[in-house]
């Protein structure tokens, strides 16, 4: 299983969560709802965790294959 594999899934959920965080405003906008409304709050803070998990995750998993010397992992300037 390749680093490509291990994360299709997740990247496409991330993807699916900023879509739906740029389409949303745009239902709120169209059906002027109270009741969707009231869950933008929540629907924001799960959209950012869900996008902010993936960045942080694959950032992890990048280092951590780099560290392990399964991948090419990046380094911060001044690592050796």
């Amino acid at each position: 299983m390749t680093t490509a594999d291990r994360w299709k899934n997740r990247r496409a959920m991330a993807w699916l969560a900023l879509i739906a965080g740029l389409v949303f405003p745009l239902l709120l906008w169209a059906t002027d709802s109270d009741q969707l409304g009231a869950v933008a709050g929540p629907f924001y803070v799960f959209v950012g965790a869900v996008v902010g998990a993936y960045v942080g995750f694959a950032t992890l998993d990048d280092r951590w294959q780099g560290e392990l010397g399964n991948g090419e992992g990046r380094r911060a300037p001044g690592e050796q």
